[in-house]
């Protein structure tokens, strides 16, 4: 392993407070952490070793005991979960576990973006299920381009490289691809993903030390990275014209062929879905990248001193609605309000509602909840508050950069409009969900 990987390590244990006092200097210079490792079902010569060793000298993984690593066992979401929350360096100082051993982590990526375009949950039923190599695909690849803010990289041939390369589901697609392209992770042997399979506790090791620390990733041929344009440390011009006109949004073309409940017209199907027949997306259709196009969208957001920083996203959108939302996210770009964003999500496939058309969009969800509002206080079904509770900085409000942003395109807020005028929703308030209905559902 390089020194270079060897002194990040020993940046990270610190960062997440895995050991106790401070790092010794010489360890730095050591092949391996201070913890020491004795794990007898480890081979030597095993192609794994060195990354079981490596994780677990600096106390980034932890065998089943001080001397079983069981590499072959499936590793549980909630375990790879917190392994991303801890090489993201995104764990704060301590972490309140008495919910569930790794709902606190699952709070932390998924506040982060690296969970968006999975159905996992942070309940304990979904973080007990072992990780499949699809899942953690994903979540490598949101993790690189939403935390390391990493370039895309683009793949020639993948399916002369990957076996079964033409039976990945759509919505795993991008994240295999960003994650092979990049030399995190390979196939098998016999040249197969095997995508449906758990990830094991010796392919998370080796998954960690590539993520992390790009010197230790796999040489792939024939890779280009995809240089984005630089985004500068100021807002720019507010009067640089705009890519889309607000009037030619699809969102308000929509309203010919979708009525107020979301019934689609045969014509607005086609156009969608490339099928008339057809109401939404499961995420395995072969057509899917042909429709769900994945976009850079700027936004702000702040940094543990205060400060407000720029980041760039990936959002995955229907094509239709793609220009008007790269326009949207400029607009509340250059707000004066410069509003915050650390966490948003576009299409996923987990109900048949807007984001399974690719035509919806959530933003920081624990500051702005799903909630009932028969009963009284609010209860939230998803999230933690909403600016009738908090001050948070997160918070949507109504009159909002981002309500009026969105309301200029045709898009509706789950929260009402931008004065407030209805409830987006007939039963339920949802703060953090944008859509091109107008109720915003």
């Amino acid at each position: 392993m390089r020194k270079k990987l060897l002194m990040r390590a020993a940046a990270l244990a610190l960062a997440v407070c895995l050991l106790c006092a401070s790092l010794p200097a010489a360890y730095a210079d050591q092949t391996y952490g201070p913890y020491e490792v004795n794990f007898t079902d480890v081979p030597a010569d095993a192609w794994y070793a060195d990354y079981v060793k490596l994780c677990a000298s600096w106390g980034i993984i932890n065998g089943k005991s001080s001397t079983s690593y069981c590499p072959d066992d499936p590793l549980l979401r909630g375990e790879f979960i917190k392994l991303l929350c801890m090489i993201g360096e995104l764990a704060p100082r301590s972490m309140d576990t008495s919910t569930h051993w790794a709902w606190p982590y699952w709070q932390v990526v998924n506040d982060n973006g690296v969970l968006w375009g999975l159905d996992i949950d942070g309940s304990a039923a979904s973080l007990n299920k072992p990780v499949t190599r699809y899942e953690m695909s994903v979540m490598i690849s949101n993790l690189t381009s939403n935390v390391y803010k990493e370039n895309p990289v683009s793949l020639d041939s993948p399916e002369l490289r990957i076996s079964d390369y033409e039976s990945i589901a759509g919505k795993y697609v991008e994240g295999v691809l960003q994650s092979y392209g990049k030399g995190i992770l390979n196939g098998y042997d016999d040249g197969y993903f095997h995508g449906d399979s758990t990830l094991t506790r010796a392919q998370a090791a080796a998954v960690v030390v590539r993520a992390g620390w790009p010197a230790e990733r796999l040489e792939v041929a024939d890779v280009d990275e995809i240089v984005l344009p630089e985004t500068p440390d100021e807002p720019a011009d507010p009067d640089q014209p705009e890519t889309i006109e607000p009037a030619d949004s699809f969102a308000w073309e929509s309203r010919n062929y979708i009525d107020a409940w979301g019934n689609v017209s045969a014509e607005g199907r086609q156009i969608l879905f490339g099928d008339a027949g057809k109401s939404y997306f499961n995420g395995s259709e072969a057509n899917l990248s042909d429709y769900i196009v994945t976009i850079q969208v700027r936004t702000w957001d702040i940094n543990s001193s205060g400060a407000k920083y720029t980041r760039t996203w990936n959002l995955q959108v229907n094509k239709a609605v793609a220009e008007e939302v790269k326009a949207i996210f400029e607009e509340i770009y250059n707000d004066p309000e410069q509003f915050p964003i650390h966490a948003l999500g576009g299409a996923r496939y987990t109900d048949t509602l807007r984001h399974s058309w690719g035509c919806a969009i959530d933003i920081n969800p624990v500051e702005n909840y799903n909630c009932y509002t028969t009963t009284d206080p609010y209860t939230p079904i998803v999230g933690s508050t909403c600016f009738k509770y908090s001050d948070s900085p997160y918070c949507i409000t109504p009159g909002s950069s981002v309500v009026r942003a969105f309301a200029k395109y045709g898009w509706g807020w789950g929260g009402g409009d931008a004065d407030n005028n209805y409830s987006g929703w007939t039963t339920t308030a949802d703060y953090m969900h944008f859509s091109i209905l107008e109720s915003g559902g």
